[in-house]
């Protein structure tokens, strides 16, 4: 019997490389919307070149907003080279979210204030299912209404039915099981609990950073990186039809 195997792992993203194409391609396998909104919220397509010094400037000193995030993100290198492999990857996209409460006067133009980055994961267009992530909202955002108005952007648009949204069938949602404000987003937006996957993934060593994960046994192919379990939380599209987004538009119009 006579076989081979080719296969070649993907060619390092280069420090050239990090900010993306000019002009930049999103790459995704679905339609992206030039703005998703509320009236207190924008969703438009994360751009490195024109998102990036603002995000590092509010993250800065701040960090440890990664430390249940099974990727690296805490260095801007890090960062910047996560971003481009979702762009490299046509499942994924990345989208910035401008607090439109608060104006930033170094960008009048955004109408708005940057307060994190929301997207979504490993879009499966045949199957009709699609996962947030990632969920960040920048540190000065937090407890506000930046979080729910953006997962009920997304939710909106993946679950309404054409042309108002995609008309998919099921979005997930993964956290790790010690995440509570992740976990309790979820569920608050109308996610339901599906279970607990365990080991899903490896979690990265960050030098002067501390990530939180299991240990793992002696000898094991990870080098003694940690890994993580994950709670798996989804709404259906009869989930939608029958409350979900009524409860996304009780969270739209909620005070403060």
């Amino acid at each position: 019997m006579v076989f081979v195997n080719n296969y070649s792992p993907e060619p390092e993203i280069s420090e050239e490389e990090l900010y993306g194409p000019e002009p930049y391609d999103l790459n995704f396998i679905l339609p992206v919307p030039q703005v998703l909104s509320t009236d207190k919220l924008r969703l438009v397509p994360f751009i490195p070149r024109v998102h990036a010094a603002a995000y590092f400037e509010a993250v800065r000193g701040h960090e440890t907003i990664y430390q249940f995030m099974s990727v690296a993100l805490e260095y801007p290198s890090d960062f910047l080279r996560f971003i481009e492999m979702c762009r490299r990857d046509k499942t994924a996209v990345v989208f910035a979210v401008i607090d439109t409460t608060r104006l930033d006067p170094k960008h009048p133009e955004w109408e708005g204030s940057l307060a994190g980055i929301f997207g979504l994961l490993q879009t499966d267009k045949t199957n009709l299912v699609t996962e947030i992530g990632p969920a960040i909202v920048l540190p000065a955002f937090q407890k506000t209404h930046v979080a729910s108005h953006a997962v009920g952007l997304l939710l909106k648009h993946i679950l309404d039915i054409a042309p108002s949204g995609m008309g998919f069938r099921k979005v997930k949602w993964t956290a790790f099981p010690l995440n509570l404000p992740s976990n309790k987003l979820a569920q608050r937006m109308g996610f339901k609990f599906e279970g607990l996957i365990r080991w899903t993934c490896v979690i990265p060593r960050v030098e002067g950073y501390q990530k939180d994960g299991k240990e793992v046994r002696a000898g094991d192919a990870g080098d003694g990186l940690l890994g993580r379990d994950s709670n798996v939380l989804a709404v259906c599209w009869d989930d939608w039809e029958e409350g979900g987004r009524e409860l996304v538009e009780q969270a739209f119009a909620r005070v403060g």
